[in-house]
């Protein structure tokens, strides 16, 4: 899958190269808008190309509830994932080495009791080896994500694209926008 994500001074761009888009009928998973760091100068601005009725322009997005441009949504889902695998996998452990080496800690409850007190520290454990495997992980274009988020910052709009499997960014339409940068993201 081809993603990209377009630098633009302005909003009007982006509507319009949308437009283009659809009426090339060029196949898009995504295209989705960023505007930037509101203040009270661009606020107007951002009010004014929202209410233009037609059913094609750009809904904008949070910069943070956008996956790729957002390191801690990437952090989150790797989270969950890895958890998916690492707490039953705890607890199973957790029994195992409670019945494996007779421990005594919880004998007072008696041995199941025990056993399943060990697979809920086991649980446990899996759940905080989870946050941490995902910590651990680095994301592969972050250098690039926290340049676009500097640009964002700046006041600029980014214009997130990406493309099917085996389809190529449409680069000869996206050039005739006049971005200031086209930042090429590979799927997280």
């Amino acid at each position: 899958m081809a993603v990209c994500v377009l630098v633009l001074a302005e909003r009007d761009p982006a509507d319009q190269l949308n437009e283009q888009l659809r009426a090339a009928k060029t196949p898009l998973i995504r295209c989705e808008l960023v505007p930037p760091v509101t203040t009270s100068t661009t606020k107007p601005e951002i009010a004014a190309s929202e209410t233009k009725g037609n059913g094609d322009t750009l809904e904008s997005m949070d910069i943070d509830s956008v996956e790729m441009l957002s390191p801690k949504l990437a952090r989150q889902r790797r989270q969950k994932v890895m958890s998916f695998w690492l707490l039953p996998f705890g607890f199973i452990a957790g029994i195992t080495m409670t019945l494996m080496t007779d421990m005594d800690t919880f004998a007072s409850f008696g041995p199941l009791v025990a056993s399943i007190i060990g697979g809920l520290l086991g649980l446990g454990s899996g759940w905080m080896g989870s946050y941490a495997s995902a910590m651990s992980v680095k994301m592969e274009n972050a250098e690039d994500v926290r340049i676009l988020r500097n640009r964002h910052e700046q006041g600029r709009w980014l214009l997130l694209l990406e493309t099917p499997m085996d389809i190529d960014m449409p680069w000869k339409v996206l050039r005739e926008a006049n971005p200031l940068e086209i930042t090429r993201l590979s799927k997280l």
